[in-house]
């Protein structure tokens, strides 16, 4: 768990959570983050993540628990890959994750996420429907043309895997405790921030994917070799400390 000394300004709990990942060329990637940022690598090979979930009481730190739909509780689904500030590959803190997009069942967190943390969500309608270990999940970007983007999958989550351990695939692509974002400052220019985040670590299930159909990959300029097996992992739950950007 990373410890922060600053205060956190958020709170929120993930839950029914599928980790999708693909391999994929850095090359391909390299070209689509900031110019600031390289590509991570594990064992030589990058990784494209789609997860879909759902958040639950995203609120202040101190704020009451007042569940809402669409405003502290709704589904999001994001499309992501793993980079560090050029320079800074040594230090294991600065490893977070590129955001290709965000889709999100609330308008409030879209436009909020874009105004203050800069991330490129999108308006979607979703939703998700679980039975036991059987989760069913459905979104459509509704930014812009109507069903340009949308994915509908079906998981099974199955046993507990033991805790991962840095030097790990699972490790690699789930405990990842930054963001990054570009920030315009006065004038033109742009700058790298970074956000930060603190959890225990992920309680990770392994998964059977038994449904997907996908165009929210290729929607970021992505395409997947189909030919290849995602790597799946599920979690069930997990409380999440948030802080605010800040200039790397």
């Amino acid at each position: 768990m990373h410890v922060l000394t600053r205060v956190p300004i958020m709170r929120m709990r993930w839950r029914h959570l599928l980790f999708v990942h693909w391999p994929v060329d850095a090359r391909v990637l390299q070209p689509l983050v900031p110019p600031a940022l390289e590509i991570d690598t594990f064992d030589g090979r990058a990784w494209v993540g789609l997860i879909p979930f759902t958040m639950e009481d995203v609120s202040p730190r101190l704020a009451p628990r007042f569940p809402l739909r669409g405003v502290t509780d709704f589904h999001e689904c994001n499309v992501r890959t793993y980079v560090y500030p050029r320079g800074m590959k040594d230090d294991p803190a600065a490893h977070g994750v590129w955001f290709f997009s965000l889709d999100a069942a609330s308008r409030l967190a879209v436009r909020g996420a874009r105004r203050f943390y800069r991330l490129p969500y999108f308006d979607a309608r979703m939703w998700l429907r679980r039975e036991g270990d059987v989760v069913d999940y459905s979104t459509t970007r509704i930014n812009g043309v109507s069903g340009s983007a949308s994915l509908h999958c079906r998981w099974r989550a199955l046993e507990a895997m033991p805790t991962s351990k840095p030097g790990e695939l699972a490790h690699f692509l789930t405990e990842r405790y930054c963001l990054y974002a570009l920030k315009r400052e006065r004038g033109s220019a742009l700058s790298l921030q970074r956000g930060r985040i603190a959890h225990e670590p992920w309680p990770l299930r392994r998964a059977e994917l038994l449904a997907m159909d996908d165009s929210l990959v290729r929607a970021a300029g992505i395409e997947i070799d189909g030919s290849i097996a995602p790597v799946l992992y599920h979690a069930d739950a997990l409380d999440v400390r948030a802080w605010g950007l800040e200039r790397v």
